[in-house]
């Protein structure tokens, strides 16, 4: 990895600045319920394994440029650190697109974008937690710099194997193949671990996990795709499943030792007795059992 932070910090605003650009009005307002529910799961993370909090929930329209910028894009004022999360910085920004066609969520130098398409596997705030757990996971590994380290590597066998007599095209598939899928398919379950483990401390449920793949792996399925790993970007759901099933005693041992997870446990059991006891005997009685 040679991606300096300051470095990682203007790729940061451009990413930004790209995804405002591309999803521009389809981007939530911070006060609307989807993304204070989205707010609430990323908080509960950030704040659990000491990452940081969330500066933002809308694109601001002010930007200020900056010498040297990459790509000549502006880096956007409302981020004052000097680095991005993942090297250093913490200060992250959310943003929720409404668009119900893309299933999928990510993190990248601090920048988590949330598609309302992937709350359905989700289906509830732990499940949530465990989609987004896995893409922090990818922040706190620093996976961006990795492949874009990674880039100068592939380009190199690209041009020996070129020297060499070989077709580029042919060239590029065996660099793709060998190289860059499963350093990617590697990352994938990096990040499943880490971001396991970041759920667990956030008092979030590991069963989540394994769960959510499943029906990730079901919508696959439904899809068309196969269930070979080896030729694509990402593991296959059973093979996560799997990993996530192994790790689950390790995660609920995280959660267990986190004071904070003990504490909503025990609330949570007098929520449940309370509401047993008083609201179950509101019919019987006409009252409720608290008054």
């Amino acid at each position: 990895m040679d991606v300096n932070p300051q470095y990682e910090t203007q790729l940061a605003g451009v990413a930004r600045d790209l995804l405002v650009e591309e999803f521009q009005g389809k981007i939530l307002p911070a006060d609307h319920p989807i993304t204070r529910h989205v707010r609430r799961v990323v908080t509960r993370i950030l704040e659990a394994n000491n990452l940081g909090t969330l500066k933002s929930s809308s694109p601001r329209s002010h930007v200020i440029e900056i010498p040297g910028e990459v790509w000549g894009a502006d880096i956007e004022i409302g981020r004052t650190e000097a680095v991005a999360p993942g090297a250093g910085g913490r200060e992250w920004e959310l943003m929720v697109v409404n668009d119900d066609k893309i299933v999928n969520a990510a993190a990248s130098y601090g920048n988590v974008v949330v598609f309302t398409g992937i709350l359905p596997i989700a289906k509830d705030e732990q499940g949530l937690a465990a989609i987004l757990g896995h893409e922090i996971g990818h922040v706190v590994a620093r996976h961006n710099s990795e492949r874009y380290s990674s880039a100068k590597i592939l380009i190199a066998v690209a041009s020996l194997l070129s020297l060499l007599g070989l077709d580029f095209g042919f060239a590029r598939l065996i660099s793709t193949l060998l190289l860059e899928l499963p350093n990617s398919r590697t990352q994938e379950l990096e990040a499943d671990r880490i971001g396991l483990k970041l759920s667990s401390r956030a008092c979030f449920d590991p069963g989540a996990a394994p769960a959510m793949f499943t029906r990730l792996g079901e919508l696959e399925k439904s899809q068309g795709r196969m269930g070979v790993s080896f030729l694509y970007t990402h593991p296959s759901s059973e093979q996560r499943v799997r990993l996530l099933e192994e790790m689950l005693p390790e995660a609920y041992a995280i959660r267990a030792a986190t004071p904070e997870c003990a504490s909503i446990a025990d609330n949570l059991l007098a929520f449940t007795d309370a509401f047993a006891s008083g609201f179950g005997g509101y019919g019987a009685r006409g009252r409720s059992s608290w008054a």
